[in-house]
C-alpha cells in the first residue's frame, strides 16, 4: 500500500535480469517500490554480469515475452511503463504492440536506452539502435540517455530525439567532467537544468534503472514530468550519499533509501 492507504499504482518494468541483482528489472522494483509504486516486472533475457563486467545475454523469446507482458497487464491498471535493456532489435516493436493492443491508451512511458554497462562489455548494435529510434522514441514522455546513449542514439543532440516524438529527453551528466553534475531535462517546458556535486563514490552500478523507475513511479503517482525528474534525482543523490565506494576500483551496487516523509527525493 501507498502513503495514505490507497492501493500502489502498478508500473510496469520491462528489461534484463541482473544475477547480481544491481541493474535490470530487480533493480527497477526497488526503485518503484521506494516511491511507493508496485512494480510488474518482464524479463526480456537473462544476463550473465556483475560488478567485474557484462559478459553476455541471451534474449527471451519472442512467444514468452508476449505472454509475459499479457500475464502482468491482466493484474490491473498499469499507470505508467518503464523499459531498459534489450537483448535483440525485435523486443521493442514487440513490446511497443503489445502494450497498445493490452492498455488500449499510453500511460506514461519512462526509456532508459540502455546501450552500455557501467563495468563494460555490453554495447548496443546499430539494430537496436534503430529499433528504439523506430517503436519507443516516437512514444517515450522521457528518454533518458547517458552522454555516451545520446550520442550513439541521436548524434545531434536532445532535439533530435524530440524531433522523433519523445516529448521530454533528460540527458543525465554522470558521465562528464568537473566537480559539479548537470543533468539536462529538455521539452517539458525545458530546457531545465538539475546541477548537484559530484560525489566521490566511484563507478556505481545501477544507476540508470534506478532513476528512470523512480521517474516513472513518480509519473503514475500524477506528477508532472519536470516534478517526477527533480523527485527521482534527489533520491538517487540520497542513494549515491549512502553508497559506499569498494575501494578496488569496481563498480559497486547502488544503495537504495526510502524517501523521506513528505514524499520527496
Amino acid at each position: 500500500m501507498s502513503q495514505g492507504g490507497a492501493a500502489a499504482p502498478r508500473v510496469l518494468v520491462i528489461g534484463g535480469l541482473d544475477p547480481s541483482n544491481g541493474a535490470g528489472i530487480t533493480a527497477d522494483a526497488r526503485a518503484v517500490q521506494a516511491h511507493g509504486g508496485h512494480a510488474l516486472t518482464v524479463a526480456t533475457g537473462l544476463t550473465v554480469q556483475n560488478r567485474h563486467g557484462y559478459r553476455g545475454g541471451t534474449a527471451v523469446a519472442p512467444d514468452l515475452l508476449r505472454a509475459q507482458l499479457r500475464a502482468a497487464l491482466a493484474e490491473g491498471p498499469v499507470l505508467a511503463v518503464k523499459t531498459g535493456l534489450f537483448l535483440s532489435p525485435d523486443q521493442p516493436g514487440l513490446v511497443a504492440a503489445e502494450l497498445l493492443a493490452g492498455l488500449g491508451h499510453a500511460p506514461p512511458w519512462v526509456v532508459d536506452p540502455v546501450l552500455s554497462a557501467t563495468a563494460g562489455g555490453l554495447a548496443g548494435g546499430a539494430e537496436l539502435i534503430a529499433a528504439l529510434r523506430a517503436e519507443c522514441v516516437p512514444r517515450a514522455h522521457v528518454v533518458t540517455p547517458n552522454l555516451p546513449e545520446l550520442e550513439a542514439l541521436a548524434p545531434a543532440g536532445a532535439h533530435e530525439l524530440l524531433a522523433a516524438g519523445a516529448r521530454a529527453v533528460l540527458v543525465k551528466g554522470g558521465h562528464g567532467a568537473g566537480d559539479e553534475v548537470v543533468d539536462v531535462l529538455h521539452g517539458a517546458g525545458g530546457p531545465h537544468r538539475f546541477a548537484h556535486p559530484r560525489l566521490g563514490v566511484g563507478p556505481v552500478h545501477g544507476t540508470g534503472c534506478a532513476l528512470a523507475s523512480a521517474i516513472a513511479a513518480g509519473l503514475a503517482h500524477g506528477r508532472e514530468v519536470r516534478a517526477a525528474c527533480a523527485v527521482a534525482i534527489g533520491w538517487l543523490q540520497r542513494c549515491l550519499r549512502a553508497t559506499v565506494p569498494a575501494g578496488d576500483g569496481l563498480p559497486v551496487p547502488l544503495v537504495h533509501v526510502a524517501l523521506d516523509a513528505g514524499g520527496r527525493g
